[in-house]
């Protein structure tokens, strides 16, 4: 499936697709709270841009969720993020945030623990559907002096001159990073595998404005997404990472997908037609994505739900140290810390994609180095 493809899709499947994934984000409406005040945390070591590396404390914000995913189509196919979120959360509640965040902040150990802070909203932090001016403003302005670095995630439809120059009267340019989830450079699979809902010129249109302002810029990429084998996911991966790279992404996160609730990528797994990555594709994407952006990108990889019946696995017996070793790389960007001994069940997993490329008549394979 790749951007060549000349081929037309049946239109009446196309809309099945999208029906299918809008009846699922109905029934995951069903287990959201109306409202809640709940602002999931969490700590993890990053690079920072000076090379170094040090703690962060991610917020996610409980606004609306994405208005994309809001929408009739039912927004990614993978995504099960919005239930985070309430669905009519209050003026007050929404108001509160700055100062909440910052007791957040300061409890776990304040500016001499973190250099840096990121606010996702399993939406966009440029929406004002999800979050108003003035308090997107506000919430910045709180943390705008105490910490190296900021990071702020969002569609990238949002990525227009007057949310940036507005952020930018808040946060300077040298501080902020802006996060966009595009999945993958290909438009091909955004559409029929991902339903992102938007092309890969729109993702080059906003990672272009942001560089006028001297923002930088982080790229998320899907690991196999529905779909996909194992062979094509990584091809994907870094085709899209070389595609990024091209066009000055300066960080690049490989995400492996993982089992949502009601999602199609959760009926498929049911139905045994979807198994989330190995954690050995996990590894070669971000082995091979390093290597080939070398120092002029940060290529970041910390796979959630790692080792579980829906996460990223490989035998149960070192996935665990092989999340660790891919966290670690992460946070120090230090090649070297994925030169590793391998596994038994790696031989399993070659197996697997010379059985993928057999079964669609492409001839064995091997595996990246």
């Amino acid at each position: 499936m790749t951007q060549d493809n000349t081929t037309r899709a049946d239109p009446e499947k196309e809309r099945v697709f999208t029906v299918e994934i809008g009846k699922l984000r109905i029934l995951s409406n069903e287990m959201r709270k109306e409202q809640h005040e709940r602002i999931i945390n969490w700590v993890d070591e990053s690079p920072f841009r000076d090379g170094s590396s040090g703690k962060s404390l991610t917020f996610v914000l409980p606004t609306r969720g994405c208005k994309y995913a809001m929408a009739k189509h039912g927004g990614c196919s993978m995504c099960t993020l919005p239930m985070d979120n309430p669905l009519n959360p209050t003026t007050e509640s929404l108001y509160q945030l700055p100062e909440r965040t910052w007791e957040i902040f300061e409890k776990k150990g304040g500016v001499a623990e973190f250099r840096g802070v990121k606010f996702y909203t399993s939406g966009s932090y440029l929406d004002p559907w999800e979050l108003p001016v003035d308090l997107r403003r506000a919430i910045l302005a709180k943390f705008v002096d105490n910490v190296d670095e900021i990071t702020i995630e969002t569609r990238c439809e949002f990525v227009i001159k007057k949310h940036i120059e507005d952020i930018l009267e808040v946060v300077p340019a040298e501080k902020l990073i802006v996060a966009i989830g595009q999945e993958t450079t290909d438009d091909e699979i955004n559409k029929r595998s991902v339903n992102k809902g938007h092309k890969r010129k729109q993702f080059e249109r906003a990672v272009k404005l942001l560089h006028q302002y001297n923002v930088q810029v982080k790229g998320y990429i899907l690991l196999k997404s529905i779909f996909m084998s194992e062979v094509s996911s990584l091809d994907d991966v870094l085709r899209s990472a070389k595609h990024m790279n091209d066009i000055g992404v300066q960080n690049i996160s490989i995400n492996p997908c993982y089992i949502g609730k009601k999602t199609l990528m959760e009926q498929m797994f049911y139905r045994g037609t979807y198994r989330p990555p190995w954690l050995w594709t996990v590894y070669y994407a971000a082995k091979a994505a390093k290597q080939l952006v070398g120092d002029r990108a940060r290529v970041i990889c910390d796979p959630v739900a790692a080792g579980s019946e829906r996460g990223p696995r490989n035998c149960g017996s070192c996935d665990k140290a092989l999340k660790a070793t891919l966290k670690e790389f992460s946070s120090t960007q230090d090649l070297s810390l994925l030169d590793i001994e391998l596994c038994e069940c790696h031989q399993i997993y070659t197996s697997v994609l010379s059985t993928e490329h057999l079964a669609n008549g492409m001839g064995t394979t091997s595996v990246y180095h």
